[in-house]
């Protein structure tokens, strides 16, 4: 077949639209919305950025549509678009904030848009990829389906409207290795549909952005990996399968590595209420992990013996982190001030002249970090800061990891060295891998806090499905619903109706 080798193809009819569109007031496509089919995925800019408008806001959007001609359409919301142009496939898109509006590039044409804008498919028989053209490394993926942009006063937001099985097949490799055993494969795609399907169905944050979740940790993770037959084999094998608890769809919640337990949700994060299929549960055999002293959890973590446990094909199975005081010191006078501001209520000062958050704020000499509260699987929950100014008491999981992230940028001088249990260290780690730590003192003769060695094991927040406790098990010759009902106990898989996905 020869290809064509026209640049854009015109809608027939008002050809003054800019001599190459369509204006079309009674062609109006409904609004993206959940139809059970298809989700709505936040695209993100630069995932780790701190604020919304750095992570979430394009400040312009270049593409190469692949595969089939896109119909463009625009409009002052999403509610009343019409078309504007169709063109050709394998040639550079780019949409471009100007002045208050759109404005779109196309072989050296220009023409202008309104705040809304929807790429699909002209022809449904004739799917269409998006590559997007961004900065980004690790932005390696086309995009299915259909991208929705929405002008914002400093960038662009990006939404993919997208299939389910499509959606799936974009997190499955980016949330667990495609080389993992096929069982826990099938696992992690029966637990990323159903958090998925919760969350479609749930009023979420996303929602004010016309999205039912976004593409990273936050939610999950939608293509930051190449899709791969052994996770595409996963998701068609688990095709419409989710978890239900008491015929209601579960929170699937999963992270990366158990330190030897899970943990029950109302533990880490204490403003949720308990789910009888989210409780901390061992993962050994036959040894069984109840932490109920600061000894008692420093010898657990201190014991780099693998025997027995299923999470201890991870690097992450157990890790160890030293700081001096002066780099706790360093790392602490920022941490802690922006953990206040971020959460107060998860920051507490029931000592000291001033709340960290406050202006004039000083740390002082840092006197004794100590653990106030853990689970009984080995997670702190609740972390106390001793100063020479005050007392501080920092309170769940993620507030207690991002408060001592081991990075140089933070602690000054020379790379932060976290040592693996396997494997070569990392340096300088966004952020402490799980709060499933205990903590060795170092002091001189006089009692003065000289730094502290954090010994640990796991990554994540513990809560639900451990993933390489997943692989772990299928190993052991568990299948998928084996698994599922190893970590999320009381549950039923069940398959929606064939209009679900």
């Amino acid at each position: 077949m020869t290809r064509m080798k026209l640049a854009f193809l015109l809608v027939p009819a008002m050809v003054t639209a800019l001599l190459f569109g369509t204006l079309n007031p009674k062609q109006t496509p409904p609004p993206p919305a959940p139809s059970g089919q298809e989700i709505r995925v936040l695209l993100s800019y630069q995932p780790g950025a701190a604020s919304f408008e750095a992570k979430y806001l394009f400040p312009t959007l270049g593409l190469v549509p692949l595969g089939g001609s896109v119909q463009i359409s625009s409009g002052p919301d999403r509610a009343n678009l019409r078309p504007v142009v169709t063109v050709f496939a394998d040639k550079p898109l780019t949409f471009t904030p100007q002045n208050g509006r759109l404005v779109a590039s196309f072989e050296g044409l220009t023409f202008a848009l309104e705040g809304v804008v929807q790429l699909k498919a002209a022809n449904p028989a004739q799917p269409v990829l998006y590559r997007l053209l961004t900065s980004r490394p690790n932005r390696l993926s086309e995009y299915p389906g259909e991208l929705w942009l929405e002008l914002r006063s400093n960038g662009l937001l990006v939404v993919n409207r997208v299939d389910y099985q499509d959606y799936l097949k974009g997190v499955l490799p980016s949330e667990m290795p495609p080389h993992f055993h096929p069982e826990a494969l099938k696992a992690q795609a029966v637990a990323a549909r159903t958090y998925a399907f919760v969350r479609q169905q749930a009023s979420t944050y996303w929602k004010q952005f016309g999205a039912d979740v976004d593409d990273s940790s936050s939610e999950q993770v939608y293509h930051q990996t190449r899709r791969h037959p052994a996770t595409d084999a996963a998701v068609e094998a688990t095709r419409n399968q989710i978890l239900t608890f008491e015929g209601r769809p579960i929170q699937s919640f999963f992270f990366s590595t158990s330190p030897g337990a899970t943990a029950s949700i109302e533990e880490v994060w204490m403003d949720r209420p308990p789910a009888p299929y989210l409780k901390g549960r061992s993962q050994t055999n036959p040894a069984r992990v109840s932490l109920e002293s600061e000894s008692e959890a420093l010898a657990f973590f201190q014991d780099w013996n693998p025997e027995g446990f299923y999470d201890a094909i991870s690097p992450f199975w157990r890790w160890k982190l030293r700081l001096s005081r002066e780099e706790l010191e360093a790392l602490l006078r920022r941490t802690l001030p922006e953990r206040a501001r971020l959460a107060p209520q998860f920051v507490q000062t029931p000592e000291g002249p001033l709340s960290p958050d406050a202006p004039g704020f000083e740390l002082g000499s840092l006197q004794k970090i100590a653990v106030l509260r853990r689970t009984t699987g080995g997670y702190v929950t609740a972390l106390e800061i001793q100063t020479s100014t005050g007392r501080y008491v920092v309170q769940r999981e993620s507030h207690i990891r991002s408060l001592l992230r081991p990075d140089k940028a933070l602690t000054g001088g020379n790379d932060v060295r976290l040592e693996l249990w396997q494997g070569e260290p990392r340096l300088n780690f966004p952020s402490l891998p799980s709060a499933a730590f205990a903590l060795q003192e170092e002091r001189d003769e006089r009692g003065n806090l000289l730094g502290l060695t954090f010994w640990g094991g796991g990554f994540g927040h513990g809560v639900g499905m451990s993933q390489y406790g997943a692989l772990g098990l299928a190993r052991r010759g568990y299948g998928y619903q084996q698994i599922l009902e190893h970590f999320y106990p009381g549950t039923t898989l069940t398959t929606l109706n064939a209009d679900r996905r």
